[in-house]
């Protein structure tokens, strides 16, 4: 199962709540603060090759739709989206990621936060982020707030990469699969514009005639390696446009030489 990136910056909380205006803005997270439509956050101190290098505070990603909530006037539904994201950050999965991320230098630490997984990062890290990712999308199943009809989400992995925009495919095994074309940019902005990404696009609903449409990093949950691989010879079978994961580690290896065996009769 794809799922969208569990854990945000503030300034996604930000821009979520005023679209149009500046991300760091101080005065309308305040303003979430005030009326409880935001969590507190969790806070990890960071490192760096000469010590203490500060702090860092990330929130759980249902943040992001209690600030929709509060900008399209449901205060109640977002107060109560509010502290299931404070139940998530309390619990044992946010625990267990804010210790290892305390473990990362800061910069690593901040990129994390933001979508993108270090090339060395640590196994226990990934699985971190899984189990985050697995308990915020199981708070979503249970709370219809969370599947708001105002929110249109396509999930996928990136399956073809052009000069001006990668083809998002829908990862299905048996179903056709669905695909769009998203600019290279608004994948890039996401940290996901390789072979292989997965990403996230959510439609926001603005009024009846427009809508904000968000690129956001995703993570698979699941990440365990599929019964059947890709083959090019199945035209029939939808998982041609959507390769698997075990897919891309196979052909992000080193190209091994062709060898053709050829029989050769040697006369007596």
């Amino acid at each position: 199962m794809i799922a969208a990136w569990p854990v945000v910056i503030r300034d996604r909380i930000v821009h979520a709540f005023k679209p149009g205006g500046s991300p760091a803005s101080e005065a309308p997270f305040r303003t979430l603060r005030r009326h409880e439509w935001v969590s507190q956050g969790v806070r990890v101190t960071l490192f760096a090759d000469r010590g203490l290098a500060g702090q860092m505070t990330f929130f759980s990603s249902l943040n992001v739709v209690a600030a929709r909530l509060a900008r399209r006037g449901n205060a109640p539904a977002a107060a109560r989206v509010a502290r299931a994201a404070a139940d998530l950050e309390a619990g044992p999965e946010f625990a267990v990621l804010r210790s290892l991320l305390s473990k990362l230098p800061d910069r690593e630490a901040e990129q994390v936060i933001g979508g993108l997984f270090p090339e060395d990062g640590p196994a226990a890290l990934a699985e971190a982020l899984r189990a985050v990712a697995s308990r915020t999308e199981q708070m979503r199943a249970n709370d219809i707030l969370l599947s708001s009809p105002a929110e249109v989400v396509f999930a996928g992995r990136i399956a073809e990469v052009t000069n001006g925009f990668v083809l998002l495919v829908q990862v299905k095994e048996t179903a056709r699969a669905t695909a769009t074309m998203v600019p290279l940019w608004m994948a890039g902005a996401a940290r996901r514009d390789q072979v292989g990404d997965f990403l996230v696009l959510v439609a926001d609903k603005l009024d009846d005639a427009s809508a904000v449409v968000e690129a956001v990093p995703a993570i698979d949950i699941d990440d365990t390696p599929e019964a059947h691989g890709f083959s090019p010879f199945g035209r029939s079978d939808a998982r041609t446009r959507s390769i698997t994961a075990d897919d891309v580690r196979l052909l992000a290896g080193e190209p091994q030489s062709l060898r053709i065996l050829v029989p050769v009769t040697i006369d007596g």
